[in-house]
């Protein structure tokens, strides 16, 4: 009587200590402890083998797993924890799907979630409403994938990652946070990013409550750099902003931010300021290919070659992330959303598939140019960019063989610069009409943009043009 007395005590004490140990491993989940949790776990699993077959213990190990980036494990743990009937699992196996661009299999669990919750008479929750607005802009970004052209793809340490980019004098100079002159905001950098003149740089800093957002300083003409200025906050999209490169004109940013309109971690945003104020305009989601459920960042484009790159953690792997090399499109074209492959091109499942077979040693002549590249090389400034076939430039008029096609890029010039100027009054005609709706000032509108219909018309037949007389072989 008395050792089943003893016996039942220590029962009931070890099923006390178990009953803790999930609890506080729950607590320490919803703290975002992932690691701790990781650990109670575990002793709980050496100390009470049977444990390890409930429901709780299989999705809280899921969520862990999930969270440490072992998704298969992940995967395994939250199908057992669903099949005794977790619930909860749903909300982890449909961010799973997500990650496998398997979009309606996710809608499907986030939606046997909420179904799990309301049951519960509990309510959804912020964690499934992030997830379904990332799983909403992912799915719109499938009706705009990007036809690029992808020519190389380099898998590289994640530290330092960007010391990988090839890019010439005249792109500017991304920088490791020891290189930035403003040594007392080096800490909170993890790169920045510095002009072709070497008198504007931009980088991601984090303000007093830890939130990264992009600032900006200007080399003062005494040499010294002034205090950093911040960057609207609606850059951030409610999230971090970080990775910045400014194009050399000065007025277009690629950035990166996991704020409200990114679909997964960060994704790559472009915004242009207007060269006047300074004012930066509504940034855009560049979309997919570029952007995926995962991290995608730091967008550098190299004018001079026609090639873009950017990073990814997408192709899971490890400590590693996937950089990519790509031909700049002139105009952008997207895929059809009914292409029967459109999920692999977003995501590119082989980047192969985006080139052209016949135009192989084209590319392969490209990249041995691009790698030979010397960051520090000052060359001519070009007076112009018009595309040659292959993905790169042409810069000057003595990139010409033909005087027949150096006259018609002068002509091709003259037409663009004359619709740079029409565009421009039409713009402000716009502006005037928001403030005077006056019959005049429509049929204007109306008048200028018929005219630059015309002109837009005409400078595609010069364009041709020019490329006629250079190409052809007569």
């Amino acid at each position: 009587m008395k050792k089943t007395l003893v016996s039942l005590i220590c029962s009931a004490a070890c099923f006390t200590a178990a009953a803790d140990r999930m609890d506080d491993a729950r607590r320490l989940v919803n703290e975002g402890d992932f690691w701790g949790a990781r650990q109670l776990l575990d002793k709980e699993a050496s100390a009470n083998p049977r444990s390890s077959n409930t429901a709780a213990f299989n999705y809280l190990s899921g969520v862990c797993a999930f969270e440490g980036g072992d998704y298969a494990a992940a995967r395994k743990l939250l199908e057992t924890a669903k099949s005794k009937g977790s619930g909860a699992a749903n909300l982890y196996l449909g961010r799973l799907a997500f990650l496998d661009y398997d979009f309606p299999k996710a809608q499907d669990l986030y939606g046997e979630f909420r179904r799990y919750r309301e049951k519960a008479g509990q309510v959804a929750g912020e964690g499934v409403e992030e997830a379904e607005r990332r799983l909403m802009t992912a799915e719109n970004s499938l009706g705009r994938v990007e036809k690029i052209t992808v020519i190389d793809s380099i898998a590289v340490p994640t530290d330092g990652f960007y010391q990988f980019y090839k890019l010439p004098h005249s792109a500017g100079r991304i920088l490791a946070p020891f290189e930035m002159p403003l040594e007392k905001h080096r800490d909170g950098a993890v790169m920045a990013f510095m002009n072709e003149g070497g008198d504007f740089m931009m980088w991601g800093e984090p303000d007093s409550v830890g939130n990264v957002h992009l600032v900006e300083s200007l080399r003062l003409t005494d040499g010294n750099w002034q205090e950093p200025v911040s960057t609207p906050s609606f850059l951030n999209k409610g999230g971090y902003a970080d990775y910045p490169f400014m194009m050399p004109d000065g007025v277009t940013l690629y950035y990166a931010s996991d704020g409200d309109e990114s679909m997964g971690g960060y994704d790559i945003f472009v915004v242009s300021r207007d060269p006047q104020t300074g004012e930066y305009l509504q940034p855009q989601n560049l979309g997919m290919p570029f952007n995926s459920p995962y991290d995608d960042f730091l967008l550098a484009v190299d004018e001079e070659n026609g090639v873009g790159w950017w990073a990814t953690d997408r192709n899971l792997l490890g400590d590693k992330l996937t950089i990519y090399v790509y031909l700049v499109n002139d105009f952008r074209q997207n895929y059809s959303a009914d292409e029967t492959d459109i999920l692999e091109k977003a995501r590119l499942t082989d980047f192969r598939s985006t080139q052209d077979p016949e135009k192989s040693e084209e590319y392969s002549e490209l990249l041995t140019k691009v790698k030979s590249i010397d960051p520090d090389e000052v060359k001519e400034a070009p007076e112009f960019h018009f595309p040659k076939p292959g993905g790169t430039y042409f810069t000057n008029m003595n990139d010409f063989k033909r005087a027949s096609a150096r006259q018609a890029m002068k002509r091709y010039l003259h037409a663009r610069q004359e619709l740079d100027k029409e565009e421009n009054r039409l713009a402000a005609l716009r502006k005037r009409f928001l403030v005077n709706r006056a019959d005049n000032v429509k049929q204007q509108i109306i008048q200028f943009e018929k005219e630059i219909e015309q002109q837009r018309d005409e400078l595609v037949r010069l364009r041709s043009e020019v490329y006629r007389l250079e190409f052809s072989k007569k």
